[in-house]
């Protein structure tokens, strides 16, 4: 189980399991002392205090722009040391508490997939969520209008699925990670709002996924 957080301090959560045995990591640039969760400020830097997660730092300013698309570069391209190490792995949003039981959700994930996610509640559609986000005029529009076209021009279909990416359980297979680097390219491309292109790199790439039932939802 990993999480990551750069650039901006914040709360950090913990998430309850149900199997101890579970390694849990968490990337950022900033500096971490033991205690609970919680971000304090330290002169120029923070102090992220942590008594949850074997804390691992990482430099990634190889990536321009704002600090959360560091967040997603290890979100969705998953650091070699979990790759490598571990069958399996799962993303969990640092900023909301999840309890997670490993057993019963990896049950939901069917042969020949190598991801498992919740399909969203409320809408099944990229560009529905695209028009959404636009309304709410917090992001950026401009990637966002470009990303829209761009699917349009590619003839992605419109109600395709749409998918919840705070809790990501993946298999690790080549070819997840082929299908991993599709994703980043069109985060790196468009919208850090990886919900977005989820969708249509899963169509470009003809990737099959498994989900999860709504009622394993966050508490």
């Amino acid at each position: 189980m990993y999480t990551a957080r750069f650039g901006a301090p914040g709360r950090l959560r913990g998430h309850e399991n149900t199997m101890p045995d579970v390694d849990r990591i968490y990337f950022t640039d900033l500096d971490i002392k033991e205690g609970c969760h919680q971000t304090m400020p330290v002169g120029k830097g923070h102090v992220v205090k942590n008594d949850f997660y074997d804390v691992r730092k990482m430099n990634l300013n190889h990536i321009p722009g704002l600090p959360i698309l560091k967040q997603r570069f290890v979100k969705i391209c998953i650091p070699d040391e979990i790759f490598n190490n571990y069958e399996y792995s799962v993303y969990v949003d640092c900023k909301r508490p999840y309890s997670i039981d490993f057993e019963r959700i990896l049950s939901y994930l069917e042969p020949h997939t190598d991801i498992l996610l919740q399909q969203h509640r409320a809408r099944d559609c990229a560009y529905d969520e695209g028009k959404f986000l636009l309304r709410k005029g917090i992001y950026d529009s401009e990637a966002i209008l470009r990303q829209m076209d761009f699917y349009k021009k590619e003839k992605f279909p419109a109600h395709n699925g749409l998918y919840v990416t705070g809790r990501l359980f993946r298999r690790h297979t080549k070819r997840l990670k082929d299908f991993l680097k599709l994703w980043w390219e069109q985060v790196e491309s468009f919208s850090y709002r990886d919900q977005l292109s989820f969708p249509y790199a899963m169509w470009k790439d003809d990737m099959r996924i498994s989900t999860f039932p709504s009622r394993h939802r966050r508490r």
